[in-house]
C-alpha cells in the first residue's frame, strides 16, 4: 500500500465522477470502443479518441452541475432537433451540456494520446490550454511495496489519463492486464517493469516503477488490484531470482520522487525518458526466444543468433549450467556492472533457460558485424588509418569503462571484440573479475597468444 499519507488532490477543480468514464480508451490504437463496439470519434484538436455512444449514456447517468471532466465543447452551428434555437458560438466545459446532435468536442485537457513520440503537443508552454500555469493540475510521488522483494519502489501519481501504447523508456508495446471490473485499466512494460494504472472515476494515472500487487487512486482513494503472472518474470531458481532482484531495471528510478509539483506531461515523460538507459537484467521466458541458429562455439558456451520480440539477439548457452556455475553468475554481474549504452560494452537483456536441457542462457545484444578477427581477415587490405583508429578507439572506450568499474576482463582477444551498430564493443565478460580479487590455485585463463608473459612466471 502507499506509504505517502499526505492529503493531495491532483485535480482540485474537478470532482470524481459518480460513474466510470468509459468513453475514452486506455489503448489509443484501438479503432472501436472496447465496451460497445462502435467506432471511435476524434476530437477536433489533437485527434483524441472517444466513443459518442458511451458518452451519450454517460451524460444520461450523471446529474447536477459538478465538473467531472476538463472537456472543451462548442457547437457545429447546425439546426438541432433537441434545442429550439441554434446554439451559435456556444462553448462550455461542462460535459453535461454536450449534445449528440449539435456539439463538437474540441479536446480533453486530461487525456494524453497516441504514443511517446507525440508529447510535443503538450509542450512546456502550451498556448491552447495553458497547461503549464494551471495550479489545479499537480503530479505527486510516493512509494509502494514490491511483490518481488518486499522493498519499496517509487510511484508517480499523475493528474491526466495516459492512453499511450508504448513504453516511454524502451518503446516496447505495452501488455494489457485483464480486469473483471471496467472501472480500472492496467498496462505494463515487461522489459522495464513499469506499470501504468488508470482510474476511470477520476481520469488519473499512476506509474509504478516495479512490480506491485495494488494501486490506489490519489484522488478518490479507490484501490485496484494488479494481477501480473510473475512466473513470466521469475526463474524459479532462488539464486538467480535473488540476483535479478538486485539487477531489477527500475531500481534506478529511486530519484524520481518529486519535491516540487510537475504540472506538464512533457516535463514528466521527458524526465523518465531522459534518465540513463536502464541497466536492468530480467528473466525472459524461453517461449519468447525464437529462430535460434547456431553461429559459434567455444570452450564454455554455444552462441546462437535468435529473435526476441522483433529484435535480433545473440543467445549464449552456457554448457552444463543446469547447476548455477560461478562463470554464469560472474558474467551476469559483470554485464550489469560494466554495461553502459554509450561506452562500448555489449549489453545483456536478460536470462532464460532451455526447457529440455535445463541449461541457462544469456540474451545479449546481437553484433551483426561479427568479431574483429574475422573482420580483419576479410577487410584488412581495404582498411584506412582512420578505420583502424576507429576500431582502436571503440575498444579503448570499452576497456576504460570496464576498468572504471573496477573490473579486469582477463580474456581480451580479437574474438571478443564485436561490431554492433557501427560501434566496436567488448563482449564475453565470463572471466572478468573485480580488480581487487586474488586468483586461487594460480588459475590462468585466456587465449595464450594474448596472455601477458609475466602471468606464466
Amino acid at each position: 500500500m502507499n506509504t505517502d499519507n499526505n492529503p493531495f488532490d491532483p485535480t482540485r477543480k474537478l470532482k470524481s465522477s459518480p460513474v466510470p468514464v468509459l468513453f475514452i480508451p486506455f489503448k489509443n490504437d484501438e479503432e472501436k470502443c472496447d465496451y460497445c463496439g462502435i467506432k471511435y470519434s476524434k476530437t477536433l484538436m489533437f485527434e483524441q479518441k472517444y466513443c459518442k455512444n458511451c458518452l451519450f449514456w454517460y451524460v444520461q447517468y450523471i446529474t447536477g452541475n459538478n465538473t467531472y471532466l476538463d472537456a472543451h465543447i462548442n457547437t457545429n452551428n447546425s439546426q438541432c432537433i433537441k434545442h429550439k434555437a441554434t446554439r451559435n458560438n456556444f462553448n462550455t466545459t461542462i460535459i453535461q451540456e454536450w449534445c449528440e446532435y449539435c456539439s463538437e468536442i474540441l479536446y480533453f485537457t486530461q487525456v494524453l494520446t497516441k504514443n511517446s513520440n507525440c508529447l510535443h503537443i503538450y509542450n512546456a508552454e502550451c498556448e491552447i490550454c495553458n497547461y503549464k500555469n494551471r495550479s489545479d493540475y499537480q503530479a505527486s510521488s510516493g512509494w509502494v511495496e514490491s511483490t518481488l522483494n518486499k522493498k519499496f519502489i517509487p510511484t508517480l501519481y499523475l493528474p491526466w489519463w495516459d492512453s499511450c501504447n508504448q513504453c516511454i523508456v524502451c518503446y516496447k508495446e505495452f501488455k494489457y492486464i485483464h480486469q473483471e471490473s471496467k472501472s480500472y485499466c492496467q498496462k505494463w512494460c515487461s522489459r522495464c517493469f513499469i506499470i501504468y494504472t488508470g482510474c476511470r472515476y477520476c481520469l488519473t494515472t499512476n506509474i509504478i516503477f516495479g512490480i506491485a500487487d495494488q494501486s490506489q487512486c490519489k484522488k478518490c482513494k479507490r484501490i485496484s488490484f494488479i494481477r501480473i503472472d510473475i512466473t513470466d518474470i521469475r526463474s524459479g531458481n532462488c539464486i538467480i531470482d535473488e540476483l535479478l532482484d538486485f539487477l531489477e531495471p527500475t531500481k534506478f528510478y529511486g530519484s524520481i520522487c518529486i519535491r516540487n509539483p510537475i504540472r506538464s506531461p512533457y516535463e514528466v515523460y521527458s524526465f523518465i525518458r531522459n534518465k540513463p538507459p536502464t541497466k536492468g537484467i530480467v528473466w525472459i521466458p524461453y517461449s519468447q526466444v525464437t529462430n535460434l541458429k547456431k553461429i559459434a562455439e567455444g570452450g564454455f558456451s554455444i552462441i546462437y543468433k535468435a529473435t526476441w520480440g522483433r529484435t535480433d539477439v545473440a543467445v549464449k548457452k552456457l554448457r552444463d549450467s543446469q547447476n548455477i556455475s560461478k562463470h554464469f553468475l560472474n558474467e551476469l554481474r559483470s554485464f550489469y556492472q560494466c554495461y553502459d549504452y554509450n561506452f562500448n560494452v555489449i549489453g545483456c537483456h536478460g536470462i532464460t533457460q532451455d526447457p529440455i536441457t535445463k541449461e541457462y542462457m544469456l540474451i545479449l545484444n546481437y553484433a551483426e558485424g561479427g568479431n574483429l578477427h574475422d573482420y580483419l581477415q576479410k577487410y584488412f587490405i581495404n582498411l584506412r588509418w582512420n578505420d583502424k583508429l576507429c576500431i582502436l578507439n571503440g575498444i579503448s572506450y570499452g576497456l576504460r569503462n570496464i576498468h572504471n568499474n573496477n573490473f579486469i576482463h582477463r580474456d581480451i582477444h580479437s574474438g571478443n571484440m564485436l561490431l554492433s551498430s557501427q560501434q566496436w564493443k567488448i563482449g564475453d565478460l565470463g572471466l572478468s573479475q573485480p580488480a581487487n580479487n586474488t586468483l586461487s590455485n594460480n588459475e590462468i585463463y585466456g587465449v595464450i597468444p594474448y596472455i601477458a608473459p609475466e602471468i606464466f612466471k
